[in-house]
Formats: structure tokens, sequence, C-alpha cells
């Protein structure tokens, strides 16, 4: 219910993004940078969710303090709450909404 809350209150003040997936070939933080700094998201505390494990995109956000990597499975209402963005990948929603169903 709470994890049902905090996005809902993400979702009025427009601070969700959904993307159609987000994946690099190499784990590369320049990469991740970059990808953040397209969307306008580089001065903002950032969440990312993605479907299923993607090493590569854990592995490029991981020296970013502004940005933490997440699977649809292990977020959290803290982190959602934490976040002053979300940026979540198109299935990672509908697993997402499945569970709050």
């Amino acid at each position: 219910m709470a994890r049902k809350s905090a996005l809902s209150i993400k979702l009025k003040a427009k601070s969700i993004s959904i993307v159609e997936t987000i994946d690099f070939k190499k784990p590369k933080t320049k990469s991740f940078a970059e990808f953040i700094s397209a969307i306008g998201l580089n001065t903002k505390k950032t969440l990312i969710v993605v479907d299923g494990l993607n090493k590569n995109v854990y592995l490029s956000a991981r020296n970013l303090e502004k940005s933490e990597v997440v699977t649809d499975s292990e977020i959290s209402t803290f982190s959602i709450v934490n976040a002053q963005h979300l940026v979540i990948e198109e299935n990672a929603v509908e697993k997402i909404q499945s569970k709050l169903i």
C-alpha cells in the first residue's frame, strides 16, 4: 500500500519517466552519464528500475552518486521516496503494476 502511494505521488508530480529499454553493450559510466544527461536528469537523484538483472546498466551507474539502479523486484518504498525522479523500463512497469494489485 505504501509503495502504491509513493508511486502515485511521484506520478502526480510528473517525476516518473517510462523508457522502452535501457541497455549498454559495455559497462561504462560515461555512457550512463550521457543517457541521464540526455533525458535531463543529471542534477537529480534518480532511481532507474530495470526489467530483470541488467549487469551493464548496474555497473555503468554504480559510480554516480545521484543514480541508483534496481530491478522491478527490488524496488522499495524507501527508494521511491528517496529519489527525485524515477526512470522505469516499459516491461518493468507491467511487473510493478501486477504486484500492486
